[in-house]
């Protein structure tokens, strides 16, 4: 992982020891656009898959560690600031979509 000035980067292949995490929280947000689209809870239609990939993405966090735990232990403590920012940047989205509804997202104008 290369530091940057903005404090991390990383690319793809930096996500390679923690793959199934990192699967699992791609495809878990990508079922719960769809989810997002199918049920939406906004009237816009972008606002409804945002608000479905990210209220889907800290519980995939959640369940993609047990996942990497299960496949490959001993690589989530090898790569505990990746995991850490991932669970950090899961959290955040997944608060930042409960917290639309307050910040007036939702109401049409």
């Amino acid at each position: 992982m290369k530091e940057s000035q903005f404090g991390f980067s990383y690319s793809w292949s930096d996500l390679q020891p923690v793959r199934a995490l990192a699967v699992t929280l791609c495809a878990a947000q990508v079922l719960g656009a769809i989810i997002g689209l199918a049920l939406p809870r906004f009237p816009n239609w972008f606002e409804s898959l945002w608000f479905g990939a990210a209220v889907a993405t800290f519980p995939a966090f959640l369940v993609g560690l047990a996942i990497q735990v299960r496949i490959k232990p001993g690589s989530l403590s090898e790569n505990k600031v990746m995991v850490r920012r991932l669970g950090l940047i899961a959290a955040f989205l997944t608060a930042s979509a409960f917290a639309m509804p307050i910040l007036g997202f939702g109401r049409g104008g």
